[in-house]
């Protein structure tokens, strides 16, 4: 039986583990547990099974690379044996928090840096060979502060990336969806968003070629699901929660063409939070307990 047990310390780790019966008690050995950092802070954020059975790992790092903060980028054996890591960063703060293998093998990550780019923080977008060297570089951003926290490939080789901005909208901070080509040139930005701040957490490209956005809204305090056209013109979007925070923080499209969401909720919780789970048919309205 496989289990994965998260880690509160360093950077990264993967647990099997196997149970046998033995005098009517069970024991667990451990296969492996792995762990990537040095002597100061270094966290993962995003991990993603590769092609050749091995695993992709970012997040940021203290100890190593050029500035206080720098992405991390650890590629491992299916055993979590590293291969390869690099760092990408400048002088100043730089975060990664979203990782995916591309079909040319390589790596494109997203998160945000305040080493380059015309503002406070930026989003970065960062796209790697399949040996972690980078090919190329963008940031998007303005003045203020702007944060990149979820990116995908899309069909047509270009990119989608999702976050939220303190430069342009309407808010504090607004969701900003971003569509770029396959070089990271930008292609078409959207924000959403009302007088508070909003967020959004994560992306993907829909069955139809559109995209649906997974985030928070603070201007009602709920999880919020935006679903656009392929141009990330807003066909609808839905709010889930009480009279607490609640926000989403990842989702899919379900094999029935309705969504998945998960994230935190305080409306409901038995405690301070608890995890928030929230299954959705096409037009994200929420489907009865059992259907």
């Amino acid at each position: 039986m496989k289990k994965l047990y998260p880690l509160l310390s360093l950077l990264f780790l993967i647990y099997w583990g196997c149970e046998d019966s033995i005098d009517d008690e069970k024991s667990i050995t451990k296969s492996f547990t792995t762990l990537f950092g040095g002597n100061q802070e270094d966290l993962g954020f995003s991990v993603q099974q590769t092609t050749d059975g091995g695993y992709i790992i970012t997040g940021y790092t203290w100890s190593y690379g050029n500035g206080e903060e720098d992405i991390w980028l650890i590629k491992t054996d299916s055993q979590g044996n590293e291969e390869w890591n690099k760092t990408y960063g400048g002088n100043e703060d730089d975060k990664s928090f979203s990782v995916q293998q591309t079909t040319d093998g390589g790596y494109i990550i997203t998160g945000f840096t305040d080493s380059y780019g015309s503002g406070e923080y930026d989003i970065w977008l960062v796209k790697t060979d399949i040996e972690g060297n980078e090919e190329w570089n963008q940031t998007f951003g303005g003045t203020d502060d702007d944060y990149g926290y979820s990116v995908k490939q899309t069909t047509d080789g270009g990119y989608v990336l999702t976050g939220y901005s303190q430069s342009f909208g309407s808010g504090e901070s607004d969701v900003w969806l971003i569509k770029t080509d396959g070089q990271g040139n930008e292609e078409w930005n959207q924000t959403f968003g009302g007088s508070e701040d909003d967020r959004g957490r994560s992306v993907k490209q829909t069955n139809d070629g559109g995209y649906v956005v997974i985030g928070g809204t603070d201007s009602e305090e709920n999880v919020w699901l935006i679903k656009t056209d392929s141009q990330g013109d807003e066909e609808w979007n839905q709010t889930y929660g009480g009279g607490e925070d609640d926000h989403g923080w990842s989702g899919e499209q379900t094999t029935d063409g309705g969504y998945i969401i998960t994230g935190s909720t305080r409306s409901y919780s038995n405690g301070r939070y608890d995890v928030y789970l929230i299954k959705t048919d096409p037009n994200g309205n929420t489907e009865p307990y059992g259907d």
